[in-house]
């Protein structure tokens, strides 16, 4: 079978072949599954993005909307807005755009952050960037005095 005929199955088909069973208990249950949920989202450079649902514990992606990223859980349909805060600034990170990796950034200050990244990992960032920031300047300087 060629890719384009896989393409043009439905999730429905494509989860009753993994499952490879003939048990109707089963099948149905499959059916309703995929009828219930929504659609996994689009595979984007960083993978498929997912989170605990707030609601029902389960699993959520990361999808976006016209206002930008949200999770969206595959159990429940729960949809809540996803938001990074600035561990220096204490305010909400700007999120990338549409198609971009996944990088916020602070509209106050220089650091940015990943989604689920931890205030320590964003602030060590900061640190590193600030050295390499210092190192550079420190060798233009001495090229300069050369």
């Amino acid at each position: 079978m060629n890719d384009f005929v896989d393409e043009a199955r439905s999730r429905v088909a494509h989860l009753l072949r993994m499952a490879n069973t003939t048990d109707d208990r089963v099948r149905a249950r499959i059916i309703e599954y995929a009828d219930t949920t929504p659609e996994p989202p689009v595979m984007s450079r960083a993978g498929i993005v997912t989170t605990g649902c707030a609601q029902c514990l389960r699993t959520a992606w990361r999808q976006q909307d016209a206002e930008g990223p949200v999770w969206v859980c595959a159990s429940c349909g729960h949809v809540e807005g996803v938001t990074v805060n600035c561990p220096h600034c204490k305010v909400a990170m700007t999120p990338p755009p549409l198609g971009a990796p996944d990088r916020w950034q602070c509209p106050r200050c220089p650091r940015v952050a990943a989604t689920g990244e931890s205030a320590q990992d964003i602030e060590e960032r900061e640190r590193q960037r600030v050295a390499a920031v210092a190192a550079l300047e420190s060798a233009m300087a001495l090229r300069a005095a050369d």
